[in-house]
Formats: C-alpha cells, sequence, structure tokens
C-alpha cells in the first residue's frame, strides 16, 4: 500500500503556525492514501499529521516512521470520539484541524482558515464538495449571522462541515469530544465551542465530504437516539438552549424523516414526518417532504432536488 501513497519527507517545512491534524480510522484505510496526501498538499506547509489508527494498519506505521511530522497512534477501537480526543491529547500544534479517511482538503484549506484565525476568530469552518453516489455537488456552510447566538443557530440548521473545521488549540483545553456519544459527537462539540469561542466561515469550498452508506450517518436510529441525548445535554450545560429544546426536539424528528426517506423506507419516513408536522403544522419543509413520501416512487430523487434548491436559497 505504501507504494500507492506519496507523501514528502517532511510535512514540517514552511513557517508559521504548526497546525495538527486529527485523522481517525477504523476499517477505512483504503480511502486514507487521498485524505493524507491532501494533507501534505497544503499550501500551509507546517503540518503535523496524527493517525489514530484502531484497525492495526502496517503500512501506516511505516510511512509514519518515514515522514517527518507524522505521529502514529494505535489504539483498541472505542469510537470516533475516544479517537478523536487522542489525538488532541497528542496534538502539540497552536491550531487543530480535523479529517477524516474517506474525506480530503483542498490545497489551500489551512491557508484560507488560518487568516480567519488571525482576523479573531476561535473557530473556523468552511462550505465543501458534498461527495455522494458518484455524484459531486457544491454545499454551503452555515452563515455566521450572530456570534453570539450562533450556536442556536447551528442547532437548528447544521451546516458545518466536520472535515472543514479548525479552531485553535485552547479551546479544548475543558472542551472535548463526548465519548458517551456513539454518533453527532462532533455536533455536540462544535455547539460547545460555538457557545464560548468566535466562529467564522471561509464562505468557498475547502474540503471534499463524502456520504456513505456504509457510514454511521446512515445508521438512522442511532442518529436520532444520539441527536435527542444532545439536546437533553446541552439543555443542561447551556441555558441558552433550554427554551428551544421542544422545538429541536421536533427538528430531530423531521432529520429521521428525512434520513429515513433518504434511504429509501418512505412507509417509515411518513409515519416519522406525520408526527413531527403533528407538533408543529407551520413547518413548509416538514409539509414538503410528508408530501414527497406519499408520492408512489421517486423519493430520494425528489429528495435531492429539494436539497439543491435549498443550497441556492441558503
Amino acid at each position: 500500500m505504501t507504494d500507492a501513497i506519496s507523501l514528502p519527507d517532511s510535512l514540517r517545512t514552511g513557517p508559521g503556525p504548526l497546525v495538527s491534524a486529527i485523522v481517525p480510522t477504523y476499517g477505512d484505510a483504503e480511502y486514507l492514501p487521498e485524505a493524507l496526501e491532501s494533507i501534505a498538499a497544503q499550501t500551509h506547509e507546517n503540518i503535523e499529521l496524527i493517525v489514530v489508527d484502531s484497525s492495526g494498519v502496517a503500512w501506516l506505521r511505516d510511512l509514519a516512521a518515514d515522514t517527518v511530522g507524522f505521529e502514529y497512534i494505535h489504539e483498541e477501537p472505542r469510537g470516533l470520539a475516544a479517537a478523536r480526543n487522542t489525538g488532541l491529547d497528542a496534538a502539540t500544534g497552536d491550531v487543530i484541524a480535523f479529517l477524516d479517511a474517506d474525506d480530503r482538503w483542498r490545497p489551500k484549506k489551512t491557508e484560507r482558515q488560518l487568516a480567519a484565525l488571525d482576523a479573531g476568530a476561535d473557530v473556523v469552518y468552511a462550505d465543501v464538495y458534498l461527495r455522494q453516489a458518484g455524484r459531486t455537488r457544491y454545499l454551503s456552510a452555515l452563515p455566521v449571522q450572530n456570534p453570539d447566538s450562533h450556536h442556536i443557530d447551528f442547532l437548528y440548521e447544521g451546516g458545518v462541515p466536520m472535515p472543514t473545521v479548525v479552531a485553535r488549540r485552547d479551546c479544548f483545553v475543558d472542551e472535548r469530544f463526548d465519548e458517551r456519544l456513539p454518533a453527532v459527537e462532533d455536533r455536540h462539540l462544535w455547539a460547545r465551542l460555538f457557545a464560548r469561542y468566535t466562529p467564522a466561515r471561509v464562505a468557498e469550498p475547502l474540503a471534499y465530504y463524502t456520504r456513505r452508506d456504509d457510514s454511521m450517518s446512515s445508521d438512522i436510529e442511532t442518529m436520532y437516539e444520539a441527536e435527542r441525548d444532545v439536546i437533553a445535554d446541552l439543555c443542561e450545560r447551556l441555558p441558552s438552549v433550554t427554551s428551544h429544546r421542544t422545538a429541536l426536539e421536533r427538528k430531530a424528528r423531521y432529520k429521521r424523516g428525512k434520513r429515513l426517506l433518504r434511504a429509501g423506507d418512505a412507509t417509515a419516513a411518513r409515519t416519522a414526518l406525520r408526527t413531527a408536522f403533528a407538533a408543529d403544522r407551520t413547518d413548509p419543509r416538514t409539509l414538503t417532504l410528508l408530501a414527497v413520501s406519499l408520492l408512489p416512487f421517486g423519493h430520494r430523487r425528489l429528495l435531492e432536488l429539494l436539497e439543491a434548491v435549498q443550497e441556492r436559497l441558503r
């Protein structure tokens, strides 16, 4: 496999702050060459690469041994949150960044986001290209309308792609990924960081984000239960979230229906969306998806068209 990937002898050849890139991998090492090469290809040339491997991939260990700035850590599988926290423990950079094995960065990603940090932000994310089922489309990230309430906007709308997030190292002194969560641990952490620190968005695509049918995000019930747990936990941690609890739980039911529709289970989606619509008959998005679920066929394609329209309106 080492013949299929090319990294320079050193990832730390340039000036500027050291960026620690944390990459967890478990059962998905076949996607790693493209991801690691995208890190090495950054125009900002002071990178620390930390791969937390829970599969025991020999060629990764060998590659790390031959590359300055590449730290390989093997640990038994304990979930994504634990792997990312292990990476945070090992990171020595002033800036922390994240990348999953099946995603990749565009060459100017860190350069663009370091400029946003220099301008005063603490946590920076960006737009992406979404890759799914052999197609690629532009996905714009959530705009920052009001930094003080951005964590609330994020909980309602999402729109912060994991492979684009970078943050100052200090942000992770007291805030880590919650290892009790089997999913949406990133959403949980971003909400807490946005509540405490200054967010910024770079309005250009700086990464490629892959949505796979076999990923954790495709486990619909696990995602739904984890999202409900996140809402409950954030209501305890952040008083500003408490008044939004009912609406956020309704939003979680809507998202569950949307995932079921994408998975092709129109019957289950219809039930979930009817429950969400009964709780709020003024939500046009829920009504639209409910109407789509009632059609005899074409649910997934119509959902994709609706998402494309929503992107243009954002």
